[in-house]
């Protein structure tokens, strides 16, 4: 049994890293190629101030433009678009 679940957790890992190590290449690929692996989504920033009755407010922010990646796995600093996409809200604690 103890073999078993040490194979299964050997082969996710060895597939956690093969997609990773292709989806990287592939985006180093387009980005030599130029063919943009970025994307942008639209992110509605506002900042949380707690004040001290306990309460919190909230300010909104215009809306702003965040750079991402058109990839599986988080890229040169950018998150993949598809997690982007799903988080369209930045809050900013104070």
């Amino acid at each position: 049994m103890k073999r078993t679940i040490f194979l299964c957790v050997i082969g996710v890992c060895l597939s956690a890293s093969v997609a990773f190590a292709v989806d990287f290449f592939v985006f180093r690929y387009r980005l030599f190629r130029h063919n943009h692996p970025f994307g942008s989504v639209t992110v509605q920033v506002y900042y949380a101030i707690q004040e001290k009755n306990g309460r919190t407010e909230y300010v909104y922010k215009s809306a702003e433009q965040q750079a991402c990646a058109s990839s599986l796995f988080a890229h040169s600093g950018f998150p993949p678009c598809w997690y982007a996409r799903r988080h369209i809200e930045k809050a900013v604690p104070i």
